[in-house]
């Protein structure tokens, strides 16, 4: 019995470990790809983690991010939104959000991303893959669907 309670923790916290190994990787690409620009040094963890969530046929969860807005810039790593057969919305709301994508699919669906105008948005991957789609983002998957971007809060261009 106790052998298998420390089998069970020992995957556990193996398992935890490689996670965050791999969302530190994340991170520091998207750092890497704001280049001079960005206020955080290589192996900076992310300050908050967004969750895409997963939606299959209009099932599941939809809505997510809607973050508050903080006094300092935030490093903020969006863990891959799924969506097949339905549409999913994330709201960044953080206008100094440095907002950092794993990956996001779409299969026969729509990824709306709603990010403000100011919060800056890179991706751990270096490109993205669309058949018979489209994504404005260039930072994802979509198959048959949609990925995209839109900006809102900007301040009114002079004519």
């Amino acid at each position: 019995m106790k052998r298998t309670l420390f089998a069970a923790a020992a995957l556990m916290l193996a398992a935890t470990s490689s996670f965050a190994a791999s969302n530190q990787t994340a991170v520091n690409e998207c750092i890497e790809a704001w280049g001079k620009a960005s206020p955080f040094k290589m192996g900076t963890p992310p300050g908050k983690v967004i969750t895409g969530g997963v939606k299959v046929f209009g099932i599941g969860g939809g809505n997510h991010g809607n973050d508050p807005a903080t006094a300092t810039p935030s490093l903020i790593l969006v863990s891959p939104a799924v969506n097949v057969l339905g549409k999913s919305t994330l709201r960044l709301s953080n206008p100094k959000g440095w907002y950092c994508f794993k990956s996001n699919v779409t299969v026969l669906g729509k990824i709306t991303v709603e990010a403000h105008c100011s919060a800056h948005l890179a991706s751990a991957r270096q490109d993205g893959k669309s058949v018979m789609a489209a994504d404005e983002s260039d930072k994802g998957v979509a198959v048959l669907g949609a990925l995209r971007v839109n900006r809102y809060e900007c301040p009114e261009k002079k004519k």
